[in-house]
């Protein structure tokens, strides 16, 4: 009997096992608050209604909630995306689910986690692309960097960074608004 069981058991340990890494990741909390002063008015737009596409995460990892070894709370792709979604409404922006003249996509293609003497940095690029129907209107790769004490505060301000490269760009500006 004994024997019978481990015949079961062994491969279901080693099957398991071979996901322990994602699961024992350590948890860290982003919370992303965008609490920066609108810098564009948004609400002034004569281009239409913008809709932000969900964004994919073209980074070689495993687990779309991974920072260097860390797990967020969500994919780290979405909290980019939430990011730059709270930065337009905060601009006033009309967001839409449909019938959007715009539409915003874009693709986390990396962070970066580096110990630093101030602390943690952490850099974070997006290729972003602006469509207007089925036109390339914006085309660009935008990037935060920022230091914090902790992976979650250098995040947090890396995305100010990232969302204000951006919302300030003078070439997006000219097709978004």
């Amino acid at each position: 009997m004994k024997i019978r069981g481990l015949v079961y058991a062994v491969p279901v340990f080693c099957a398991l096992s071979m996901h322990a890494p994602l699961s024992f990741a350590e948890d860290v909390l982003i919370n992303y608050e965008y609490t920066l002063s609108p810098q564009i008015d948004f609400s002034k737009t004569s281009k239409g209604t913008l809709k932000v596409a969900a964004f994919t995460d073209k980074r070689a990892v495993a687990n779309a909630r991974e920072i260097a070894g860390f797990q967020a709370e969500e994919p780290v792709a979405g909290i980019v995306r939430n990011a730059l979604v709270q930065a337009f409404t905060a601009g006033g922006a009309l967001l839409v689910d449909d019938g959007q003249s715009l539409t915003l996509e874009g693709e986390l293609t990396e962070v970066l986690v580096a110990e630093k003497e101030a602390g943690i940095e952490v850099t974070i690029r997006t290729h972003i692309t602006l469509k207007q129907g089925a036109r390339t209107a914006f085309d660009t790769v935008i990037f935060g960097r920022s230091t914090g004490v902790t992976l979650d505060e250098a995040v947090r301000a890396t995305l100010d960074r990232l969302v204000n490269s951006l919302i300030l760009d003078d070439y997006f500006i000219m097709e978004a608004i």
